[in-house]
């Protein structure tokens, strides 16, 4: 049950980030999950690893988020290009 709770949250995170990078990026709204749902995993998980290789103390936790929130953003103004040529095609 506590592996469910773990998968629940990290959704929930990826979710949040893109939605809140969706404010930043035309051609996506709150209704699109999927991109949402992938841009927030790209940033959360590449932000996360560039985070711990640059070694980013404690105090400035902050950073990491940032390096995070601006990976999402690129990835989801990357996603809403193909994603706007799918729908385009439909």
């Amino acid at each position: 049950m506590g592996a469910i709770w773990t998968l629940v949250s990290l959704l929930a995170v990826w979710l949040l980030y893109g939605l809140i990078a969706s404010l930043f990026v035309k051609g996506i709204t709150s209704r699109d999950a999927l991109p949402l749902l992938l841009s927030g995993m790209f940033g959360g998980a590449v932000g996360g690893q560039i985070s711990t290789f640059m070694d980013i103390p404690d105090n400035i936790w902050w950073f990491s988020e940032l390096i995070k929130f601006l990976l999402t953003i690129f990835s989801l103004y990357i996603i809403s290009i193909y994603w706007s040529k799918r729908k385009s095609k439909s």
